[in-house]
């Protein structure tokens, strides 16, 4: 069937046909990964039709969110397991829904603890349930997903992205309309490498759906991977805008919007835009009941760290708030409240603020050590990265000559762990921030090099391209 501005999707299920009508609506905003909307979707249906086994099915996958880096809050997982417990007493009409329900209760097994385990397992019963139906459009589509849910960011080959990008290319060509295989497609595509690959898909997915706020921003990360900031600032004004029309959900205002102004910001530093920069982040702050979820958080701690950090503002970034915005569980996100830490003690190192730069170390390593008891391995690496950069710049404002090796280690660690789609960009990546470094020490050539590093994986970064001409005396 068909639905205004979402796109089309065909899955035959056992419900009612007015069920049936519902449940292709949330299909369809599922896709575009509006889960709030998608999940009051779902759960009309479900009240509605009781025995409907997939309305179940699709509260529970709105409340799990495989690409996003935030770890499943306690009320999604409450949710999501409440949906799976309805339904394990009902049949599934088909054999083909049966699986998909099977996948996503994988996911939700009481026997998984972490999130990676919980994750692995409804990737690998959703691969399956590709290669049993392989003409399903939707078992493509979520086989795609799965494959770049599980994706090592580590892998330079980008193995993983190219498959699924091959998958949904296909999926494309024989269902173009389908929202699964244009929005998934820019999301394996979201690398340098593979950028360029998208922009046919990006211009399709813009006229599939001009008024889905996910839509309009989701474009937006390969504008940034190309750094063409006029289309990637526009992008996220509209995609915001969008945000606010809607109808909020649980009256709480999505986590897309601060997700837009994050990457908003982010645009207009690299144009140098400050002023309209600073606006953003003032709005950002000021708005009150935004989704509490890991994605407004990274935001919050992100764009006004980033706002300082980029014009070298080292005052204002040590002087950062621990907590940059009330209304939120800060207890569940010791990977954004990392950020903060990160910046106010690359600030201080660089003020020489001995005592603030203990205190951010100090900051950053019991951050640190939650990440690990929760198994968050990939933003473990990435402070330990931070942590690196603060102790070089220190290091470096006491005269050390081991700051520039321990910068070059930082360095190392952070491009190892690649760069989330949660962010546009690394807050002050130290790949520049070596770059910086070995300039000020008259390392001419070296500077160079670390800055067409830097540009390599962030092309048309401001700070970056300045650096560049600097050291070569333009």
């Amino acid at each position: 069937m068909e639905t205004s501005s979402l796109g089309e999707v065909e899955f035959e299920t056992s419900c009612t046909p007015v069920s049936q009508e519902g449940f292709d609506k949330g299909l369809l905003l599922l896709h575009h990964m509006m889960y709030q909307m998608a999940s009051a979707q779902f759960e009309a249906v479900a009240e509605a039709d009781p025995s409907c086994v997939m309305a179940n099915w699709g509260i529970a996958m709105s409340n799990f969110h495989p690409l996003w880096p935030g770890i499943q809050s306690p009320p999604e997982r409450e949710k999501g397991l409440a949906a799976i417990e309805r339904a394990v007493g009902l049949k599934a009409g088909t054999a083909l829904e049966g699986a998909f329900f099977a996948a996503a209760a994988a996911f939700y097994d009481p026997n998984l603890t972490t999130w990676p385990e919980r994750k692995a397992a409804w990737a690998e019963a959703q691969r399956q349930i590709y290669a049993d139906y392989p003409d399903d459009d939707d078992a493509a589509a979520f086989a795609a997903l799965a494959m770049l849910a599980i994706a090592s960011p580590g892998d330079r080959s980008l193995a993983q992205q190219r498959e699924a990008g091959a998958l949904l290319e296909s999926l494309h060509e024989r269902a173009p309309q389908h929202p699964g295989a244009l929005h998934y497609v820019i999301h394996a595509y979201d690398h340098p490498p593979l950028a360029e690959a998208a922009l046919p898909f990006v211009e399709a997915y813009l006229e599939l759906a001009p008024e889905n706020p996910h839509a309009l921003h989701m474009p937006s990360h390969i504008m940034t991977r190309l750094g063409r900031w006029e289309e990637a600032a526009d992008l996220n004004r509209r995609s915001a805008a969008a945000v606010l029309a809607q109808p909020r959900i649980d009256g709480t205002i999505s986590n897309h919007y601060p997700h837009a102004l994050d990457y908003l910001t982010y645009a207009l530093l690299q144009m140098d835009q400050v002023g309209e920069a600073t606006e953003t982040v003032t709005t950002l702050l000021v708005t009150i009941g935004m989704q509490d979820v890991f994605g407004t958080a990274y935001a919050v701690a992100a764009a006004p760290a980033r706002l300082a950090l980029e014009q070298e503002d080292w005052s204002t970034a040590a002087a950062l708030p621990d907590i940059p915005y009330e209304g939120l569980e800060w207890g569940r996100y010791p990977h954004a409240l990392a950020i903060v830490a990160f910046a106010q003690g690359v600030g201080a190192a660089r003020i020489e603020d001995a005592e603030g730069v203990e205190a951010a170390l100090a900051r950053l390593t019991d951050l640190t050590e939650i990440m690990k008891e929760r198994g968050m391995q990939y933003w473990v690496t990435l402070a330990d990265a931070q942590k690196g950069a603060i102790e070089a710049w220190r290091a470096y404002e006491a005269g050390d000559a081991n700051a520039l090796a321990m910068m070059e280690v930082a360095a190392d660690v952070e491009d190892s762990v690649g760069k989330a789609p949660v962010t546009p960009s690394h807050v002050l990546p130290v790949r520049e921030q070596l770059g910086d470094m070995q300039r000020m020490l008259n390392e001419a050539d070296a500077a160079k090099a670390s800055y067409q590093a830097a540009l390599a994986i962030s092309p048309n970064r401001r700070r970056s391209i300045e650096g560049m001409a600097e050291v070569s005396g333009n």
